[in-house]
């Protein structure tokens, strides 16, 4: 499995909040338009969910920032508050009426890998059908999908992502950040494979397995691994 993924932005669950980290030197409008893919693609994830925005040491000019706040007004996110290590950013931003720090607050306890997991006893969501192409569903937490995700189609989930039949198109499990979630499906053969930050696609041919039989994604080592499902995670 092959990795890529965009350099213009990231996305973070930290303990305040998703945190949107932006590219100091990249053209701002370039960074806007990949958060405005991001949030398109994510079919309102985020939405009325409040996020920090983190400029870096970017000078950051107003416009540039009108641009972006009218992107994610439109996509109804919301603003929890702004971090700038550029004091004539952070002047500007207050100005414009928003919270603005000079660093994200440093957490009280070591982070633990309860803190990147959704919360224990979160009901999972139970789909009796399959995704046709151009389909997208977005949940918070865990899904179990009876059917197939045809090629085309798109699952994007908080959790793990459990498909009872074959997995044709794109799974994105653990969004943002959760690099504990897994996809499990009866056929794993994705078109595109997404746990947490980590972002993987198939070679050339490895869909196209003769055996069928059920299989396991997870992250490991900083990559996404395919192993047999042995009923044991």
């Amino acid at each position: 499995m092959s990795q890529g993924g965009t350099s213009l932005f990231s996305i973070k669950g930290l303990k305040e909040g998703p945190t949107l980290f932006f590219d100091d030197h990249a053209p701002f409008a370039d960074v806007v338009a990949a958060v405005e893919e991001e949030l398109t693609r994510t079919n309102g994830f985020f939405r009325g969910s409040p996020i920090v925005l983190h400029f870096g040491g970017r000078l950051l000019q107003k416009e540039e920032w009108w641009y972006l706040k009218e992107t994610l007004h439109r996509e109804e996110v919301l603003l929890r508050y702004a971090v700038s290590n550029n004091a004539a950013s952070r002047k500007m931003l207050y100005k414009e009426g928003l919270s603005v720090r000079e660093s994200i607050p440093s957490p009280r306890k070591q982070k633990t890998d309860q803190d990147t997991i959704p919360p224990e006893g979160q009901p999972a969501s139970y789909l009796r059908y399959g995704l046709r192409g151009g389909q997208k569903k977005v949940f918070d937490g865990d899904v179990i999908l009876a059917g197939d995700v045809n090629q085309g189609a798109e699952i994007i989930a908080g959790g793990d992502v459990v498909v009872i039949g074959t997995l044709r198109g794109v799974v994105h499990a653990g969004y943002p950040d959760n690099e504990r979630a897994v996809v499990i499906a009866l056929n794993l053969t994705p078109l595109q494979l997404r746990i947490g930050p980590l972002i993987a696609i198939p070679e050339e041919g490895q869909n196209h397995r003769g055996v069928l039989h059920p299989e396991v994604a997870r992250a490991l080592d900083e990559q996404i691994v395919i192993e047999p499902y042995n009923g044991k995670l």
